[in-house]
């Protein structure tokens, strides 16, 4: 959809809203149309769309865009657009979507490494090798590459601070590091150790298989073809 498709149809879904929630969402696009936001135009245009569609489908269930977003439009926009920069999810839907995808890029590109283990074994002379995997190292893989991908677009993400006022805005319009928490980051290293102990609980527990490099070749292929198929599809707004 070209920017003025879009234009058009959020001025149509704002006429269809009732004064409070039209107040609302004005500061909204003044946020965005303002150039307070790091997103491009069309994303920016692409975002209020979609704010404008989910005012009028909760309006017309008497929820407020106040009580769908918060008192602050400015505040939820500036966590939205920084959301949108760094592509994570929002809805249950997306959430789901995206914590499953990170686990399984994962682990497709664990096996990725098995299987070129296994290949180099053979082509330097040797045997070809079959690897034994454990259930439980697996699943500590999975989880670590979830905890891995929150702690770093938590310190590397944006952390954009901007304040009221035309001249405080210029000021502060520049993309700041997060600052550094030792309390997060003791929280972070303290899953990770649980998550350690736990796996070698469950290696008592849960079974293990073998897999010779054509196998691991097998499942690297339907990974990546998994990931294209399931997660590489742009969702609708």
């Amino acid at each position: 959809m070209y920017i003025h498709e879009m234009i058009r149809e959020t001025n149509q879904l704002r006429g269809q809203m009732s004064p409070a929630n039209e107040a609302y969402f004005g500061e909204m696009v003044m946020y965005f149309r303002s150039g307070s936001s790091s997103l491009t135009e069309a994303k920016g245009e692409e975002v209020l769309l979609e704010l404008a569609r989910r005012i009028i489908k909760n309006q017309e269930k008497n929820i407020s865009a106040a009580e769908l977003f918060g008192d602050d439009p400015r505040a939820y926009c500036e966590q939205l657009a920084d959301d949108v920069m760094m592509k994570k999810p929002r809805t249950l839907k997306e959430k789901i979507k995206y914590y499953t995808m990170i686990p399984w890029v994962a682990l497709t590109w664990v096996f990725f490494i098995y299987m070129l283990t296994g290949f180099f074994s053979k082509w330097f002379g040797g045997e070809l090798e079959y690897t034994r995997i454990s259930t439980a190292s697996l699943l500590v893989i999975a989880v670590l590459s979830i905890a891995l991908v929150e702690g770093v677009t938590r310190y590397l993400g944006p952390g954009t601070k901007r304040k009221a006022g035309q001249e405080q805005e210029q000021e502060h319009s520049k993309l700041q590091p997060a600052k550094f928490d030792p309390k997060t980051l003791g929280v972070y290293i303290g899953i990770a150790a649980a998550v350690g102990v736990v796996g070698l609980g469950l290696n008592w527990l849960l079974p293990a298989f073998t897999v010779s490099p054509w196998d691991s070749l097998i499942i690297f292929m339907i990974g990546i073809i998994g990931h294209k198929l399931i997660f590489g599809r742009k969702s609708k707004p």
